[in-house]
């Protein structure tokens, strides 16, 4: 097998999180780096183009980083935070293929986009499986082609074939997938913490069947919005309380796991190891390792070749 290494980069607290993973008989992360950023996705996102006067900055701030942590990826990909891009699950007519498919999901941004053009956007979307009721509902991600055209120029600037461009949260569904797999035939619910806002996924049977997104100001209490979430889960899909929360992004706190042992009666409410099931090479910085939660999203794009 040719052994390939693959980068992924993410975005948290205004710093850049990047993890490499090397692609042989085993994937192993052979870095782990994180370094102050002057690009916020957030912000810029509806403004980005190829021409954007950040990009050159946002190359370098790229270039130095690969370089200080000799980093050899031959493809790179990234996890933006969920305000740069449109999200949403919508119910769907299961019989819908092809161009029909297409046409609906054009429908469906025009909605929410009545004054810019579909053809602004790129649009992607994932069927879930069908309920008991014979319904139907898909993920539908769209992402404006300005990001996209910005992200292929800086992957062509750090000559770097530009692999995926993904939600964070969504990237993070295989960093899960890969360190927990004795846990994936139960219900699991996935939360990511980020700069004003949380992230909550319900994994069912291995696969990501829910999500919302959710604003935080300074004052807002992360444990009643995941309980908020949690009541919402029970209720929709009927379900018992799930084997195990996980946790992910930035200001996960052994003080905050406690907590939420305590409020939910989840006895597996954990900071997401992202190198639980991975080997790592000697040479990454060990703090980085026992808070791999910070780095869960970057190392899902990364396992993904």
């Amino acid at each position: 097998m040719k052994t390939t290494r693959t980068l992924g980069l993410s975005f948290l607290q205004g710093k850049i999180q990047l993890a490499e993973i090397e692609h042989a008989r085993k994937q192993t992360v052979t870095c782990l780096a994180e370094h102050e950023s002057t690009m916020d996705f957030s912000e810029a996102g509806a403004t980005l183009s190829a021409t954007h006067p950040q990009l050159a900055n946002f190359v370098t701030e790229l270039r130095d980083l690969t370089r200080q942590n000799k980093v050899a990826a031959e493809a790179i990909s990234f996890a933006l935070p969920p305000d740069a891009m449109f999200i949403n699950i919508i119910p769907v007519d299961a019989s819908l293929q092809g161009p029909e498919w297409t046409a609906h999901l054009q429908w469906e941004i025009e909605q929410y986009f009545p004054e810019v053009s579909v053809k602004e956007f790129v649009v992607d979307s994932h069927r879930l499986p069908l309920e008991d009721s014979g319904a139907q509902q898909a993920f539908v991600v769209a992402v404006r082609r300005g990001v996209v055209a910005f992200l292929q120029k800086v992957s062509a600037e750090l000559k770097l074939k530009l692999n995926i461009i993904d939600v964070d949260q969504f990237s993070t569904e295989k960093t899960l997938i890969t360190n927990y797999p004795e846990i994936l035939g139960h219900d699991i619910v996935l939360f990511g913490l980020r700069t004003a806002g949380l992230d909550a996924s319900l994994i069912h049977h291995g696969e990501m069947t829910d999500y919302r997104a959710y604003l935080l100001d300074g004052s807002s209490d992360p444990i009643k919005t995941i309980t908020t979430y949690l009541k919402y889960v029970k209720e929709r899909y009927q379900a018992n309380q799930p084997a195990a929360l996980l946790l992910h992004g930035a200001e996960v706190t052994q003080d905050l796991i406690v907590s939420l042992r305590n409020e939910t009666g989840i006895k597996q409410t954990v900071a997401l190891n992202a190198v639980r099931k991975l080997p790592a090479s000697e040479r990454i910085y060990k703090p980085f390792l026992k808070e791999s939660h910070r780095f869960a999203a970057a190392i899902g794009l990364a396992l993904r070749s």
